[in-house]
């Protein structure tokens, strides 16, 4: 996208509407995972299993969210949000603590692609780990391949990072956990009430 596109389409009513459709649909998984959290504490569950439950009961809509933020955000934009929000945890849990890294990814995201061809994924694929697998691994190739700023980003070598089973979580790849697994970080009783009171 060229500067004058990009001017342009900041100014568009459609990408107003766009940012404010996705950040409803944040604010609205995160509503959902602290009310999750909560009914879990009250069924006697300790805090990191609470996390877990709740969290992997948003997967799907994580899943979604982001797929759509991480293809429609500017480069910029994507590296700026990987130096704080690129751990997700086990199950997205972490994610869910960086209510400021995602609402600056939909902020700056466009209702149109502005980098790459990649698709964000459809709800049928979403729910299938083995394709948001492929999925991942696609987008960090192509986010490798954007920018030095977004190689550095990724850290630098997105071949090792394929190979990996995200083991360092630079890199969408390093959420994998949080896709086939149950397992969710523990999110501070801070953050749950942060979300509760949105």
């Amino acid at each position: 996208m060229s500067d004058a596109e990009e001017i342009e389409m900041e100014a568009a009513p459609e990408t107003a509407s766009y940012r404010h459709r996705h950040r409803m649909a944040w604010q609205s998984i995160r509503s959902r995972y602290a009310e999750a959290h909560a009914a879990a504490k009250s069924r006697g569950l300790g805090d990191e299993p609470a996390s877990k439950a709740a969290a992997l009961s948003a997967r799907g809509d994580i899943r979604a969210l982001m797929s759509e933020l991480l293809t429609r955000a500017p480069v910029p934009a994507i590296v700026e949000f990987l130096t704080v929000g690129r751990e997700w945890g086990e199950a997205g849990e972490r994610l869910l603590e960086q209510r400021d890294a995602v609402l600056g990814l939909v902020e700056s995201a466009y209702p149109q692609p502005t980098w790459t061809a990649l698709e964000p994924l459809d709800r049928e694929a979403i729910e299938d780990d083995a394709r948001w697998f492929a999925w991942t691994t696609a987008w960090t190739e192509a986010l490798g391949a954007a920018s030095p700023a977004a190689q550095a980003a990724l850290g630098g070598d997105t071949a090792s990072l394929q190979s990996s089973e995200m083991r360092i979580p630079t890199s969408p790849r390093r959420w994998a956990p949080w896709l086939t697994s149950a397992a969710v970080i523990v999110v501070a009783t801070t953050g749950i009430a942060i979300a509760t009171r949105e």
